[in-house]
Formats: C-alpha cells, sequence, structure tokens
C-alpha cells in the first residue's frame, strides 16, 4: 500500500485562492476563448477597466475660462429675456421700454462674437444659453439680406425721390447742392433747412422750378420738377407749422399726394435730468433722449397722416424724416397701410442716424439705425431704393425711385 503524504497547510492555501479567482465574476467575465486564440489558458483573467475614470477633464486654466465666459453669458443672456418679456407684455407704454426698442438690433450682436468663443473654449452651458439669441436674430433679421424681387421696370411713370435732413445746425448746403446735382431727382424733400429756403431754391431753380417750402427754422421744403398744384401747411396757423405738409403733384396726367416729413424727436425739449451746458450735439441729444424720452407727439402725428392716407383718392408718397426705428409700434402701423420702399427693394439693416463722420469720428463708421423713410401706397411699386452718402448732414439721404402703371 502507498503512501501518501498530507497535504500541507501552503498547498490548501494555493488550492482555496485558486478556486476563488475561478468563481469571481469580475475577473472572469471576459473569460471567451479568447485565450485558445492567443496560447493562452482558457481561465486566464483580463485587466479590470477603471470605471470611475472621467472620460474628458479639461485643464485648470480651460476651466476658468468656461466659467468666467458663463458668468457674462448668463447675465447677458437673462437681459436680453427680460427685456423681450417686458416689450411684449407692457409694449412701449413705459417710456424705458420705448426708449429701449430703439436699439434692438444691437442686443443680438454680442451673441456672434460670444457664441463662437464658446465653442473654442468648448463651454456647452454658454452656448447653450446663446443658442435661443441666435435663432431669435435670425428670425427678426435674416429676412434682411435675403435678395428682393424688383417691380417690373416698364412704368407708366416713375419719379426719382430724394429725402434729406440737411441738419440746420451745420448749414453743409453748398455741398448739399452739388450733391444733388450729381443725383439728378425728380423730387427732393429736405427737412432741418437754413432760414430762408430762398438762401437755397432760388440757386437750383434751373432743376426745380417747382418749390413750397415753411419760413422758419427746421423747416421742411419741397423741390419738384413737375409742377405743385395744391400744398398744405407750409404756411403758419395757430397751431403752428406742420412737421408734415403735403403737396399735390402733377406727373403727366396723374396726381400723387406727397408728405415731407420731419415729426418730432422723441425727447422733450428738457430732460428728466438737466444736463450741464455741453457743446457736443451727439452727447446731448442722447442725453434728452435717456431721460426724456417721450414719443407721444409722434404718435399722434402718426395718427394724423394714416386718416390723410386713409382719406386720399390719389396715390400717396410719404418721404423724410420720421424719427421712429423699424421695430416700434409706428413704424408697424405705418407698413400695415403703406410698402417701406427700402425695406421692399434692398437688403441690409440701412441705417441712416447717426451719420458719425458728421460728429468728427473717422469716415467710414456706419450709422446706428434708420430713422429716415421713402413710403408709398400700396397702387404704386418700388422700383429701386437705396441711401446715399455722407454729405456733410448728421443724416445720410434716402433714395427711392417709385412708379405707377
Amino acid at each position: 500500500m502507498a503512501l501518501t503524504s498530507p497535504p500541507s497547510p501552503l498547498s490548501e492555501q494555493r488550492e482555496g485562492a485558486t478556486n476563488r479567482l475561478a468563481k469571481s465574476p469580475v475577473l472572469f467575465s471576459e473569460r471567451r476563448f479568447r485565450g485558445k486564440a492567443d496560447g493562452e489558458a482558457i481561465g486566464r483573467p483580463t485587466a479590470r477597466p477603471d470605471l470611475n475614470e472621467p472620460e474628458y477633464r479639461p485643464k485648470g486654466w480651460l476651466r476658468l475660462l468656461q466659467t468666467l465666459l458663463f458668468l457674462v453669458v448668463l447675465p447677458y443672456c437673462l437681459g436680453v429675456i427680460a427685456f423681450g418679456m417686458a416689450w411684449g407684455v407692457i409694449g412701449e407704454r413705459l417710456w424705458v421700454v420705448a426708449l429701449l426698442v430703439n436699439f434692438v438690433p444691437f442686443y443680438f450682436l454680442p451673441a456672434f462674437v460670444l457664441l463662437p468663443l464658446a465653442l473654442i473654449l468648448r463651454a456647452r452651458r454658454a452656448a447653450l444659453l446663446l443658442l435661443p439669441l441666435m435663432v431669435a436674430a435670425l428670425i427678426l433679421y435674416g429676412g434682411y439680406f435675403i435678395p428682393r424681387t424688383v417691380a417690373p421696370p416698364d412704368p407708366a411713370w416713375s419719379l426719382r425721390i430724394i429725402a434729406l435732413n440737411v441738419s440746420d445746425s451745420r448749414h453743409p448746403m453748398e455741398r448739399i447742392e452739388a450733391w444733388l446735382r450729381e443725383q439728378s431727382a425728380d423730387v427732393v424733400i429736405l427737412s432741418e433747412i437754413p432760414r430762408p429756403l430762398e438762401a437755397t431754391a432760388p440757386r437750383m431753380a434751373d432743376m426745380y422750378p417747382f418749390f413750397a417750402a415753411q419760413n422758419r427754422l427746421n423747416a421742411v421744403a419741397v423741390l419738384s420738377r413737375y409742377p405743385i398744384i395744391a400744398e398744405e401747411g407750409f404756411i403758419y396757423r395757430e397751431t403752428g407749422y406742420s412737421h408734415f405738409p403735403r403737396v399735390t403733384l402733377l406727373v403727366g396726367d396723374q396726381e400723387i399726394s406727397l408728405i415731407a416729413t420731419s415729426l418730432a424727436a422723441p425727447f422733450r425739449v428738457q430732460g428728466r435730468i438737466l444736463l450741464p451746458d455741453v457743446r457736443s450735439h451727439l452727447i446731448n441729444g442722447a442725453w434728452d433722449m435717456l431721460w426724456g424720452y417721450d414719443d407721444d407727439t409722434r404718435e399722434t402725428e402718426i395718427s394724423q397722416i394714416i386718416q390723410w392716407v386713409d382719406a386720399s383718392t390719389i396715390p400717396v408718397i410719404i418721404a423724410g424724416d420720421m424719427n421712429l426705428v423699424e421695430r416700434s409700434s409706428d413704424y408697424q402701423r405705418l407698413s400695415s397701410r403703406l410698402v417701406d420702399s427700402y425695406r421692399d427693394a434692398a437688403t441690409g439693416f440701412g441705417f441712416t442716424y447717426p451719420a458719425l463722420e458728421a460728429f468728427s469720428l473717422p469716415p467710414g463708421l456706419p450709422a446706428l439705425m434708420r430713422i429716415d423713410y421713402v413710403w408709398h401706397t400700396r397702387d404704386l411699386v418700388t422700383l429701386d431704393a437705396n441711401y446715399g452718402e455722407y454729405v456733410g448732414s448728421d443724416h445720410l439721404p434716402v433714395m427711392a425711385t417709385i412708379g405707377g402703371y
């Protein structure tokens, strides 16, 4: 009979450890014949992955930049959203909201800088906050850059119209006269002209034999190649001079009602807080608008113009400085009845005020808002429209060719 030695304690420990490893569901979970293919033992365990290791962990300086960007984007987005809610709920009844409406396009401008920066820095939270603002900007202004369909080019008659606030405080009339001669328009509407008109119109009588003008400071004048057969609002009455006088033009056999505008600016003569004497016209104007914004007078004038348009039995053209922006409620009232020639035929924002070169700033800087217009009733068509170059005034001229069939 063969003698066998009893198992040693060390061999028992090894055998127990091997049995425990064989039964482990974690360490032997990937024991799928791979051992045979690799020439390894079938039961050889694979390495256990570290499930707690993060997929992406930015460096410390990058996390700091992401946090700083988020702290900038969050109040910016909340501010724009708060304004949008106030505008939608309160409207322009509150003067602060009415004031802010004038600058709506610029509220989206930071988003076009911050969103690319957020994408570069992989700042997901900031990018998600900015995305709705970008969508809103595209909805509001994307259509401004879509090419327009031009009306048929053979109307029965057409009028080339130029409207310009010449800014009587600057007296750039010689430069403006030279520019007008180059443009060769049929009708010119001038507002805020120097007093009297005789200093200007007679020198252009060879081009514009017919004219009507108010005899006052900040006056409105109409110069025309076609006969003016009726006029209203050019004579001083008990209520003072009108900011929107009318003439009736005879173009061939067609009568046209033309309303020349220089509507009331939406601020009081003195603001809610007086500003010490400052010579800068730009600063004073901005201060008056900031603390004394009031568009009630302009709203009344718009209502009167709409009444005239509704009562007119002949085509109507309205041109000049209207002191209102495209997103204002007064603009919406006009556009419900009239055609904005620039928006009908041109692309882009079409800003006309202020011409910053007039304030000794470098040439070529863009204006900041569009407040000068050429409108017409829907029985007419826009053949082309644009705005002109700087001619010495703090406004840029607006030009349109209107036709009828």
